[in-house]
């Protein structure tokens, strides 16, 4: 017997859920399946010259990495591509001058690839990422590492610096003399030039704060950090180079505050020099009076506000004598100093350190002098931070800097010797892009993985794609009055359809049909779904039946 009957919208729900498939793959079995890896590189050349290479370094860099913590109204809920799920606290991206990308088909991962779910193995070297789109080796432990970028108030790489290699190529826009704009990007300066100065606040530290830096007279290199290649800041003393950091609050340390400052240094001013690395002390800005004043302009590439002296107070101060290496602090009436030696013009990490009221420097991971802070009163100024002189006025460095770090916390003596063993103080190799399908493998000392040459083939890769199913859910409710007799003429005494009583083998009154078959019929009466029972069901005459049909699309 077949009944009918027409659904309301309450009778049926669709739930859509994530279903997880997990893929394994070696190197011929991800290139026949269309998992593709290769090479990118920034170039200052004209973007019409670009090489393959440096045409997915540019794609890439402006779909995911450019100024991403930097994008506005992110919080209102805008979303804008390759950030959509971003975690400010969680999800930090760095790109450097090469990379390599993993990238996956959407028919394998689906909606995304499942976080915490991916492995990579390549170049002997094993990777995972950790469930906020960032990549670390395999045996990471992240407590070895300072993650919190809310406590590290200053960082400098420069993670950029590599596009002032060349300083003598444009690297944007020009106006001629009738307001036209030009790109000349990798075009080479008519009038050469032999150092850096920051043009008037464009330029920013890598830290989450956004602080403003005005470089004079440097340049950038590339140097060998722990097994990678990383952007330096070169400083020349003969030239008066300098790094300034405007005054602010998240530098200025009291007695009884902890904090920590590390960097790399390659000191070279001779024995008997004197070079002041990074300081808050000396120098600070002051506006003009009413009274007019002369101002040479040509020997303040800072402009206004005016330097003057700044307060005696001081919550640190960073020098090299010699090869000696001092970490200072003082109130205005007490300063504190400790030293330690070092080697000069050779590439070092250090870490000076204010921790529970007692002053420590630490030289490639290991502490190497300590002392008790005894200042007791405000060490508090009004005064820049300065990398590279004592307050622009002298003590210059000669050598260079990299990966400059003021942190508001005492870090620990494990931490301070992974961030050495990194190079860049971070535990993360690169970036997952889970909605995207891209891996990004970005940390200088893992570009080894990935690479089409050698040994940088894929030796396994992991992962569970999220593939969306629809689960729709129809409930056949038949009540206690509804389909209890049938239209079948075989059960009926006379087998005529105009014959109501039933055949002998049961009474009309206690006749009930069994069902068997559930059929989802649309408005053309087409056969759209259909359940077999795994056992006939006889209708109640006494309750509704309900009779719920699932499936899956």
């Amino acid at each position: 017997m077949s009944t009918f009957k027409k659904f309301t919208p309450q009778d049926y729900a669709i739930v859509p859920f994530n279903a997880h498939k997990q893929y394994n793959f070696v190197s011929s079995s991800a290139s026949s399946n269309s998992i593709n890896h290769y090479t990118g590189k920034w170039t200052s050349e004209s973007i019409d010259l670009h090489g393959p290479g440096a045409i997915k370094y540019s794609q890439i860099d402006n779909l995911f990495y450019r100024n991403f913590n930097k994008i506005d109204n992110i919080s209102s809920g805008d979303k804008y591509f390759g950030h959509d799920d971003l975690n400010y606290l969680k999800h930090q991206r760095k790109l450097y001058e090469h990379f390599r990308v993993l990238s996956i088909p959407m028919g394998l991962y689906g909606a995304e690839i499942k976080p915490k779910s991916f492995y990579l193995k390549s170049d002997n070297i094993e990777i995972k990422d950790d469930g906020y789109g960032n990549l670390i080796p395999y045996s990471t432990d992240l407590d070895d590492f300072e993650t919190d970028i809310r406590s590290r108030v200053l960082d400098i790489g420069p993670i950029n610096g590599f596009k002032r290699y060349d300083l003598n190529t444009y690297d944007g826009y020009s106006i001629d003399g009738r307001d036209q704009y030009f790109y000349l990007d990798g075009v080479k300066r008519v009038n050469p030039i032999s150092s850096y100065s920051t043009p008037e606040g464009d330029e920013y530290d890598d830290s989450y704060f956004h602080n403003l830096l005005q470089y004079k007279n440097v340049n950038f290199s590339s140097q060998t950090l722990s097994g990678g290649g990383f952007p330096c800041i070169d400083f020349n003393s003969s030239s008066f180079s300098s790094l300034r950091i405007g005054h602010k609050g998240d530098f200025n340390f009291n007695p009884g505050d902890n904090f920590t400052i590390s960097f790399w240094a390659n000191i070279n001013h001779g024995a008997s020099g004197k070079s002041y690395l990074i300081s808050k002390s000396t120098t600070k800005e002051a506006n003009p009076g009413n009274f007019p004043e002369l101002h040479n302009s040509a020997s303040n590439p800072y402009n206004t506000p005016y330097e003057i002296e700044a307060e005696p107070q001081f919550p640190f101060e960073i020098y090299a004598e010699g090869s000696n290496i001092y970490f200072s602090r003082s109130d205005g009436k007490t300063t504190t100093t400790i030293n330690g030696t070092f080697t000069l013009n050779t590439i070092t990490h250090f870490a000076c350190r204010v921790k529970d009221g007692t002053m420590a420097i630490f030289k490639n991971g290991s502490s190497i002098v300590t002392g008790t802070d005894n200042t007791k009163n405000q060490t508090q100024n009004t005064a820049n931070v300065y990398v590279g002189s004592k307050g622009d006025k002298e003590k210059h460095l000669n050598g260079f800097m990299s990966q400059i770090q003021i942190y508001n916390k005492a870090i620990t003596d494990t931490q301070i010797g992974a961030h050495l063993g990194r190079g860049n103080s971070s535990p993360y190799v690169g970036n997952i892009f889970y909605k995207n399908g891209f891996v990004t493998i970005t940390h200088p000392e893992f570009l080894g993985m990935l690479d089409t040459t050698g040994n940088g083939i894929i030796q396994s890769l992991q992962f569970q794609g999220s593939h969306q199913i629809y689960e729709h859910e129809y409930q056949c409710t038949i009540e206690e009055h509804e389909f209890n007799n049938t239209s079948n003429i075989s059960a009926r005494k006379i087998g005529s359809i105009n014959e109501e009583e039933i055949a002998g083998f049961q009474t009309s009154s206690a006749f009930k049909p069994y069902v068997t078959t559930v059929g989802l019929y649309n408005e053309d009466n087409e056969l759209l779904v259909v359940g077999k029972m795994a056992q006939p069901l006889r209708m109640s005459n006494e309750t509704d039946t309900t009779i719920v049909l699932r499936w899956d699309t």
